[in-house]
């Protein structure tokens, strides 16, 4: 089946992806051939996964809310367009699906570098944490608008003690896109708008907002902290 997408369907998946991009690109490293897990299958993460295996990412597992995919040596990114194009609304649909028990049993254990919480907010606890850092992990970049399982509102001992052991790509670095649309279309003088402008423009904006990270933190670990700080700084 033939579906049409618009630019609000791809956009905040893309700029998750190109987060990541631009994450290896400033801190050093390729994004290519890392392993990735993906938390939700919706539009962000669904999207998040299909540009991340073109980029040449390969996803290792998927937890959704009702069940999930996990395949160690990777799928291929015909198999992730094939689930991209699959979904039932926001759910995975696939023939081989586990349950949600087993998925969320085994996930946290794959060896993996990039994990993109896209699902609702507030799911991962501490424990997940600290077994993804066993495994491998090396950045999330958040999907969700608050991925920790933490009562604070902007940044709790789960967030605090992630973003001291790895990267965290706060989510209004990574989750920006539709954000940086309504401001590209309010901030320019547009006779044509071209989709391809404005997903361009939401790259850009992730990747100046990381130069700028890296440009008062050049360590990998502490990132979401420091991008606080600067836009902090911004808004006084």
């Amino acid at each position: 089946m033939n579906r049409k997408y618009v630019v609000a369907d791809m956009i905040t998946g893309y700029g998750v992806a190109e987060s990541v991009k631009h994450y290896y690109a400033v801190y050093g490293g390729e994004l290519k051939g890392k392993k990735v897990i993906i938390q939700g299958w919706g539009n962000v993460g669904a999207a998040g996964a299909y540009y991340l295996a073109q980029e040449g990412a390969i996803i290792v597992g998927i937890i959704d809310r009702d069940g999930g995919l996990i395949k160690e040596e990777g799928f291929s990114y015909q198999e992730i367009t094939d689930l991209f194009n699959a979904k039932d609304g926001n759910k995975l649909n696939a023939e081989n699906m586990l349950s949600f028990d087993e998925v969320n049993s085994k996930i946290w254990d794959i060896k993996a570098e990039v994990f993109l919480p896209c699902a609702a907010s507030r799911l991962i606890t501490q424990n997940q944490v600290e077994r993804m850092i066993a495994s491998g992990m090396e950045v999330i970049a958040a999907g969700a608008n608050v991925p920790f399982a933490d009562p604070e509102i902007f940044f709790g001992p789960i967030a605090d003690f992630t973003d001291n052991n790895i990267s965290i790509i706060p989510d209004f670095i990574s989750n920006c896109g539709m954000a940086r649309v309504f401001a590209y279309l309010m901030g320019n003088d547009l006779e044509k708008i071209e989709d391809e402008s404005i997903f361009k423009d939401t790259s850009k904006t992730i990747q100046n907002a990381l130069e700028n990270v890296f440009e008062k933190n050049s360590n990998p670990k502490n990132i979401s902290k420091t991008a606080f700080e600067i836009a902090l700084k911004q808004l006084i």
